[in-house]
């Protein structure tokens, strides 16, 4: 297999060697930037600028990509994977411009991989094919010769080799096999609930091994939750009912329980949008619409995965709407783009095709420009990225913020792609 490392930063402070060390059936591994000679050699990697990059035979490389800036080189190169390598945003970057590509780039990517944990859990609830890159246990899960090397495999590092053997090969995966994602979920959740045990008076550990409870489909999940929601009472943290109580709704609607969820999610609701979309949930679960009730219900806890995969096999106007939000939610724009044509399509115009109650949609569909601009800026195409910025702002979106951003976004990627160009390689 062949590699393409698009880093953030120089090779002396790159974090990912070991997992570079690691990689199945490597051949070829390239770094997009400067290396000494001593540093190619010793790595078995070689360096290469931007220019020669871009002449390479894409389809045959892995791009593992670690800065968000890159993500417009990367889809002008169009390799055959893409591996985003999420984290933190580094001091002295716009947090908020970070975000989003960075939302962009996971969305586009064939795998993601972080050694945030608090990033590796909000992927997973936006989408699959999600890697921690981190891990506690001192056990070895295998091992890896490179040359005269022996390299003996942590488990993340484990999971990390298989998920990129399968991203080439999905046809040779053992149907017995348990999948990789569901390996790295239950290794989580055995670690936080051995930590209830050693810290039974943390309220943080048990949320955790809750939510790994939840995306494993256990039910001893909400016992968890219980005892982390106690615990935050007992220590006068008296404002956990968003971040605590209201996950309980989406527990029980796992369950099926949506009579109890949509209860347990109106405790929650304080806003007038909060209240309009508990109304919603009562009509829904009265006319007998329980899927759009337990996707709504996975949607307001932040769970647009399990919503996106219900939704998609239910058919009608709102379970639709709903899919859009979701879409629009986790960054996958391409998908929301052509689903709100399609409703408008079906629906004869933006207008019927607003949620009752929430307005959700309606302020969705006041972003389409902002979205096809961004989208434009990510291919190339800067002059029909105006028009879309110039379209919003008739909208009253905004045009100076707009553009502000466009050249935010500018300047980053080329800082970045200063640091390449034109270097003795």
């Amino acid at each position: 297999m062949n590699y393409i490392i698009f880093s953030g930063v120089p090779w002396e402070e790159y974090s990912y060697k070991r997992l570079l060390e690691v990689l199945p059936e490597r051949e070829d591994v390239i770094f997009t930037g400067k290396m000494t000679p001593p540093q190619q050699t010793d790595s078995g990697i070689r360096a290469l600028s931007l220019a020669e990059v871009h002449t390479l035979p894409a389809k045959d490389y892995t791009v593992l990509v670690s800065s968000p800036y890159w993500l417009q080189d990367v889809l002008a190169l169009s390799p055959g994977y893409i591996v985003a390598l999420l984290e933190r945003c580094p001091e002295g970057e716009d947090g908020n411009l970070w975000d989003k590509y960075s939302g962009l780039l996971a969305a586009k990517a064939d795998l993601v991989g972080t050694a945030s944990e608090r990033l590796y859990l909000e992927q997973l609830l936006r989408r699959s094919g999600v890697v921690y890159l981190s891990g506690d246990d001192p056990l070895s899960y295998g091992m890896i010769r490179r040359g005269e090397r022996l390299y003996f495999l942590a488990d993340f590092e484990a999971v990390w080799k298989k998920a990129l053997e399968q991203l080439w090969c999905p046809q040779e995966t053992n149907a017995e096999e348990e999948p990789w994602a569901k390996i790295q979920l239950r290794q989580r959740a055995r670690y936080y609930l051995s930590m209830c045990k050693k810290l039974p008076q943390q309220p943080t550990v048990h949320y955790l091994a809750a939510s790994y409870l939840y995306l494993l489909g256990d039910g001893c999940a909400a016992e968890l939750l219980t005892q982390s929601f106690e615990l935050m009472l007992l220590h006068d943290y008296t404002d956990c009912l968003h971040s605590h109580y209201r996950f309980f709704s989406a527990i029980e609607a796992r369950r099926g329980n949506l009579e109890l969820a949509v209860r347990q999610y109106e405790i929650t609701a304080f806003t007038a949008e909060e209240r309009a979309v508990s109304a919603q949930l009562q009509h829904w679960l009265e006319s007998g619409q329980r899927g759009l009730v337990q996707a709504e219900l996975f949607r307001m806890n932040e769970d647009g995965a399990a919503a996106v995969r219900l939704l998609a096999e239910l058919d009608g106007l709102e379970a639709r709407s709903l899919l859009l939000l979701n879409y629009m939610d986790a960054f996958q724009w391409e998908k929301a783009l052509l689903l709100q044509q399609e409703l408008e399509t079906t629906a004869g115009g933006p207008a019927s095709v607003v949620l009752q109650g929430s307005g959700a949609v309606a302020s969705i569909l006041a972003q389409i420009p902002v979205v096809e601009g961004t989208l434009h800026l990510l291919y190339g195409k800067r002059h029909a990225a105006i028009r879309s910025f110039l379209r919003a702002a008739g909208a009253e979106q905004g045009a100076r913020t707009l553009f502000a951003e466009m050249a935010d976004l500018e300047e980053a990627v080329g800082r970045l792609r200063g640091r390449t160009a034109d270097e003795d390689v």
